[in-house]
């Protein structure tokens, strides 16, 4: 799927069109629009699922952006994001900037991370969340996929997969939820004719990580799945 802003593409999506928890939360339940992001979009692929089945570690596959870029030398952390829906599959990359401001200081920010990279698989699935933003397309679709943040580790069957120093590698199986099936079907029916924003944050639920920030934002628009390709089996 190639980057830009004409249709069948991948783009950066705003941030602030997504609210989060504030710093007062805790007491008040306020929330306010999402600052910049943690991380780095780098890379979106979406893709049709080959006859070997979907790709279960995204980071050591040849043929997609994390093992490519680390062949051009790229260093920095990886936070990747596998998702499965079978037919299809997209790979969602963010790149961590290690000399980002908030990384460098006690921030809530970097508290919440570091304890997100420390925790178990089992942590991580009750922290992780994510918002779907269907900007334009039919009412029925928008009604389907409301704005609002959603835990999918309790739902849906969630793996990750944490090389210290290297990458964290988040997969979940769309396919485990019966009402995420759903949903995820009348999206892919109406996606030539969808602008869909998505973004992801950790759950903050202590003081000091407030207030909570986005890791990353991509859009896409009038994706035809019809010219979709299967990366090779290797």
């Amino acid at each position: 799927l190639p980057q830009g802003l004409c249709e069948h593409s991948w783009r950066s999506a705003e941030a602030a069109t997504f609210e989060v928890r504030g710093p007062t939360y805790l007491s008040d339940k306020k929330k306010i629009p999402a600052g910049a992001c943690m991380l780095e979009l780098a890379n979106a692929d979406f893709f049709r699922i080959g006859t070997s089945g979907p790709i279960l570690r995204a980071s050591d596959h040849g043929d997609l952006f994390p093992k490519m870029q680390r062949a051009k030398g790229d260093r920095r952390f990886f936070f990747i994001q596998n998702w499965i829906f079978p037919p299809y599959q997209a790979v969602i990359v963010g790149a961590l900037d290690p000399k980002a401001v908030w990384l460098l200081a006690d921030t809530p920010q970097a508290r919440l991370w570091n304890r997100f990279l420390a925790m178990s698989n089992d942590e991580r699935r009750n922290v992780f969340k994510v918002i779907m933003s269907v900007e334009e397309g039919p009412w029925l679709v928008k009604r389907a996929v409301p704005k609002k943040p959603v835990l999918v580790g309790r739902p849906l069957k969630m793996q990750s997969h944490h090389t210290p120093g290297d990458h964290l590698e988040v997969v979940v199986d769309v396919s485990s939820g019966r009402a995420e099936q759903v949903a995820t079907g009348l999206v892919m029916r109406a996606l030539t004719s969808l602008k869909v924003s998505y973004t992801s944050l950790i759950e903050a639920s202590k003081e000091d990580e407030l207030p909570e920030s986005l890791l990353l934002c991509v859009g896409m628009q009038n994706v035809d799945t019809t010219l979709l390709s299967c990366p090779d089996d290797r």
